[in-house]
């Protein structure tokens, strides 16, 4: 998926329908798209994407491409913010799709060029250091919790 394939599909009814998209803020602060249409939906999208300011989350894309766990699509533009460095319950995969992203993963800097992905253990202290324009899946591996409550509700 490129850049322009990846804002296609945020920009599409299947996205607006099937995923909840959100971005992070200059804070560090996850904050969910709210939509009631498909119409104002995607005039936030359009507002987000030009802004430059923001990095969007796009969950729930399992739904889309069966995986057994989670993908999480993380689109962050140059100098955009990331979560703080924080730890995951899972196993996680941080896959590039296009441009490159620099990772802090337990005090070690990691470039994740396109086509390529990183593994980063449950518990692992990490940060997405958004110094370059980068397009990113991340794999939460066999995140049963997470699927359970997605499967209950889908």
């Amino acid at each position: 998926m490129t850049f322009e394939e990846f804002f296609d599909f945020l920009m599409s009814e299947e996205c607006f329908n099937k995923c909840a998209v959100s971005f992070i803020n200059n804070k560090g602060e996850q904050q969910y798209v709210e939509h009631d249409n498909l119409f104002a939906y995607q005039g936030r999208v359009v507002d987000l994407w030009f802004s430059g300011d923001d990095t969007i989350k796009v969950e729930n894309y399992e739904r889309i491409q069966p995986y057994d766990g989670t993908i999480h699509i993380f689109y962050a533009p140059v100098d955009a913010p990331s979560f703080p460095i924080h730890t995951d319950p899972i196993d996680i995969y941080i896959e590039c799709l296009d441009g490159c992203k620099i990772m802090e993963i337990d005090d070690k800097y990691v470039e994740i060029e396109k086509g390529t992905k990183v593994f980063i253990p449950a518990e692992t202290p990490h940060i997405a250091l958004n110094s370059e324009k980068a397009l990113t899946f991340s794999y939460g591996v066999n995140d049963t919790e997470t699927l359970s409550y997605l499967r209950k509700d889908y």
